[in-house]
C-alpha cells in the first residue's frame, strides 16, 4: 500500500489546536474568532483581535504569538504587517469550522437518535509515517472513534463519509471501514466509555453555568462580561468531544450528567448572544468599522 509524505491541503488537513488541560491561547483564540468571524472572508485588523482577546484574559504578547502560530498551522492567513496587520480564517479552515461547529452543536443532543449501528475502522500506517498516523488518529478521535483492540476503532455513529475524506486527505490507503449492527457481535459490545464513573467535568460545567445564568437573568452583566462568559463556555464545550465519543443516551445510565451540562450550555449560549454581539460591534465600531459587516453571533449552537 502507498503512503504519501506530502498530502494535499484540505479542510480535513487544517491543523487546528487541540484542547489541553488548563487551556491554550491558540484554542481560546480560535473559539473567540469562530464565535463571530467564521462566516466571512473579510479581514479583521490585529488591533481589534488583541482588544477583544484582552476581554477573555489573553495578553497582547500571547495573542501576537498565537496569531503567528495559527497562521503557520493554516488556520489563519495574514495580510500586511505591523499596525496594518490583519487576519482571517483560511478557506480550508472556514470549511472545517462549518463541519466542526455542527458536530459540537450536536454533541450531547438527545434529539439525535441512534440507528443502533456502529462504524468500525481498521488501519495500518508504518512507523516511517508516524506524523500522518498520529494526525489520522486525532481526526478519528474528534469524530467520536475510540480504539477497542489495537488499530480497530469504533464509533456509535455513521462516519463512513468522514473516514473516507480524512483517509484521502492524509494519503492513508491501508484501511478498512464498515458498519455493523449493535448486537451483531460475538463477545462484548465495544467499551469506549467507562459508564461506571461519570465524568465530573459535566456536573462542574452545569453548576458553573447555573451561577452564570443567575447573574445574567438578574441583569448584573455588562456586554464585555457577557462576551467573556460566552467565549469561555464555548471553549470548554468544544473540548468535551475530544474526550467523549458521544455515546448514544440509549447506552448510558439514566443519570448520566451530559444532558444537564448540555441544557445549561444551550441556555447560556442563548442568553449571552445579545451581550456578546453588542460588545463585538462596539469594539469593531471603534477600531475597525470596515469589519463590522462580517460579524455574526448565533443565538443557538
Amino acid at each position: 500500500m502507498r503512503y504519501e509524505g506530502q498530502v494535499r491541503p484540505s479542510a480535513a488537513m487544517v491543523d487546528f489546536p487541540r484542547p489541553q488541560r488548563g487551556g491554550t491561547s491558540q484554542h481560546l483564540l480560535v473559539t473567540m474568532l469562530g464565535e463571530f468571524w467564521r462566516h466571512t472572508d473579510l479581514w479583521l485588523p490585529a488591533r481589534a483581535i488583541v482588544r477583544l482577546a484582552e476581554d477573555v484574559g489573553l495578553s497582547r504578547s500571547a495573542v501576537t504569538t498565537a496569531l503567528s502560530r495559527l497562521a503557520a498551522r493554516g488556520v489563519l492567513e495574514n495580510d500586511g504587517g505591523g499596525r496594518a496587520s490583519r487576519y482571517r480564517f483560511t478557506a480550508a479552515a472556514r470549511a472545517r469550522l462549518a463541519i466542526g461547529t455542527q458536530e459540537v452543536a450536536r454533541f450531547g443532543d438527545p434529539a439525535v437518535r441512534w440507528d443502533r449501528r456502529w462504524t468500525a475502522v481498521a488501519f495500518s500506517v508504518p512507523e516511517s509515517e508516524r506524523e500522518i498516523r498520529e494526525a489520522f488518529r486525532a481526526r478519528l478521535k474528534w469524530l467520536g472513534f475510540a480504539p477497542v483492540y489495537g488499530a480497530l476503532w469504533f464509533c456509535p455513529r455513521d462516519r463512513m463519509e468522514q473516514v473516507r475524506e480524512i483517509a484521502e486527505a492524509y494519503g492513508v490507503e491501508d484501511y478498512m471501514a464498515f458498519r455493523v449492527e449493535d448486537g451483531g457481535f460475538e463477545g462484548r459490545r465495544p467499551a469506549i466509555v467507562d459508564t461506571a464513573e461519570p465524568p465530573r467535568r459535566y456536573a462542574e460545567f452545569a453548576d458553573a453555568n447555573a451561577a452564570r445564568l443567575e447573574r445574567l437573568r438578574a441583569g448584573g452583566l455588562d456586554p464585555a462580561e457577557g462576551f467573556r462568559l460566552r467565549v469561555e463556555a464555548v471553549d470548554t464545550w468544544r473540548a468535551f468531544p475530544w474526550d467523549d465519543p458521544g455515546m448514544p443516551y440509549e447506552l448510558l445510565p439514566a443519570d448520566w450528567p451530559l444532558l444537564r451540562a448540555r441544557e445549561s450550555y444551550v441556555a447560556l449560549f442563548a442568553a449571552t448572544a445579545p451581550l456578546a454581539e453588542r460588545h463585538v460591534r462596539a469594539v469593531l465600531g471603534a477600531l475597525a468599522p470596515e469589519a463590522e459587516a462580517g460579524v455574526a453571533v448565533p443565538a443557538a449552537p
